[in-house]
């Protein structure tokens, strides 16, 4: 009997170093569907390739059983998805559009053979709040809409397929630096190029109310109910603190995120916006103070890691996305604000993502051009969605004309 197999879509830190060991340990055979031909190529000559477990729990977990497609290859793809226990998706946000043409394909090819009988699960991967509502909708609008012996559409058709897809959102926590890339020609006797860096955490948290039918025994997969609040809380408090040791580490002058949590004036500013982003939490979610106060030390224990090499420069990249009204600064100030939390800690955050320049990141250029052409309140009120004369606003504008913290 042949083995089950997943689909994972992105063969990168998340699809490579977190997803993949779970469906691997489950028992399943992986197959990646990528766009780095190299990669591809590497992974279908050895078959198999190891993730490096660094830190508290260290270890070498080797990943057996794996074979990789490119996405151009639609009907391999296809017949892929068609075929799998269960498929993942790790591709970032921008990726979705370019996956769903395919996942049409092989969702028809589904229900058209006798694996229609069998309800099949995608676990969307993305650091994106609605991404399995945008998955499904892209989806919707590759699907065939085949004609009846009339010339009438089948409505149907399209129902019958999402009765039997679940798009089912994840919270992604586990840790892993963006692994190098492959380049051609491999040595086949060396491991480096395929090995993966990551920490031990092994938790991937599920919404349950999407689930369709029953997922196979998934090792790590947690199927939670209340899936919106543990959305809310990986952004603002996992996404929040990584842009916190983000944005003030690299405004003081240190390399990575450790030696800014080090810092006794930047830790001390990360626990005000976790103290405060948490309160907010525990109001509008019922979470339990102790179980609040348990993940927030777990994290930062797990941010103390060294050997994942996390530099403050990747947790600050993209400042305008996160500086966006609903995102992991913004958007944890104004969950503060509609809970009555006072909103003064998120300031000098703010102020630090807004004179954020790095010249090799686009979205930092491009924000210090709107600034210094548009001023700091038609910025706050484009990019942020705050209105001149808020209460927040004049709070980061206080923090932004301060004197920012001493470098080391």
């Amino acid at each position: 009997m042949a083995q089950a197999s997943a689909v994972i879509f992105g063969a990168g830190a998340i699809g490579r170093g977190f997803l993949a060991q779970l469906l691997s340990e489950s028992g399943l055979a992986v197959v990646f569907v990528d766009v780095q031909s190299a990669l591809i190529d590497a992974l279908n000559r050895r078959g198999e390739y190891a993730i490096e477990i660094v830190g508290e729990g260290a270890q070498r977990v080797a990943i057996p059983n794996v074979r990789a497609l490119h996405l151009r290859e639609a009907g391999p793809v296809a017949e892929a998805v068609s075929q799998a226990a269960i498929v993942g998706t790790a591709v970032g946000a921008n990726g979705l559009p370019e996956i769903a043409r395919l996942l049409a394909l092989g969702l028809t090819a589904r229900q058209q053979s006798p694996q229609a009988a069998a309800p099949l699960n995608l676990l969307i991967c993305e650091n994106l709040p609605d991404a399995a509502q945008r998955l499904r909708q892209a989806v919707q609008e590759h699907l065939p809409t085949p004609q009846s012996e009339q010339g009438g559409e089948q409505e149907p058709f399209a129902d019958a397929i999402f009765a039997r897809t679940g798009f089912v959102q994840a919270v992604v926590s586990r840790m892993v630096p963006v692994p190098p890339p492959v380049v051609e020609p491999a040595d086949r006797e060396t491991e480096t190029p395929l090995t993966v860096r990551a920490e031990a955490y092994k938790r991937l948290p599920i919404d349950a109310g999407a689930i369709v039918g029953a997922l196979p025994p998934l090792i790590g997969v947690e199927p939670v109910t209340n899936f919106a609040a543990h959305v809310a809380r990986k952004l603002f408090v996992h996404n929040g603190a990584h842009a916190v040791l983000g944005y003030l580490g690299d405004q003081a002058g240190f390399a990575f995120g450790y030696e800014a949590l080090a810092d006794d004036s930047i830790r001390a500013a990360l626990t005000a916006t976790l103290a405060a982003v948490g309160e907010a939490l525990i109001r509008r979610y019922d979470f339990a103070p102790d179980a609040q106060a348990a993940h927030v030390a777990d994290l930062l224990r797990r941010f103390e890691n060294r050997d994942l090499g996390d530099s403050c420069r990747r947790l600050a990249r993209d400042p305008l996305r996160k500086l966006a009204f609903d995102d992991r600064l913004v958007g944890a100030a104004r969950l503060c604000e509609n809970e009555g939390v006072p909103t003064q800690a998120f300031a000098p955050v703010i102020a630090a993502a807004l004179r954020y320049a790095d010249a090799n990141d686009p979205s930092a250029c491009q924000l210090q051009q709107m600034r210094l052409a548009d001023g700091l309140d038609e910025t706050l009120a484009r990019v942020c969605g705050i209105a001149p004369g808020e209460p927040l606003a004049e709070e980061i504008k206080a923090a932004f004309q301060a004197p920012p913290l001493p470098r080391p």
